[in-house]
C-alpha cells in the first residue's frame, strides 16, 4: 500500500575521509560477526564504498 521511495544519496569524500569511513565500517562489521549478527547491509555499503 505505502511503497518506500528509493532515494539516492551521493557523498563526496576526500581520500582521508574515505579511508576513515572504510576502517570504521570494517570494525563495525567485525563487531557484528563476533556477536553472530547478520552483516549483509554493512557488506553492501562496503562494496559501494570501495568501488
Amino acid at each position: 500500500m505505502f511503497g518506500r521511495r528509493k532515494r539516492g544519496r551521493i557523498l563526496e569524500l576526500c581520500a582521508d575521509e574515505r579511508r576513515l569511513l572504510t576502517s570504521a565500517m570494517l570494525s563495525f562489521r567485525n563487531k557484528l560477526l563476533a556477536g553472530g549478527k547478520p552483516t549483509e547491509d554493512v557488506n553492501e555499503l562496503l562494496i559501494r564504498l570501495m568501488k
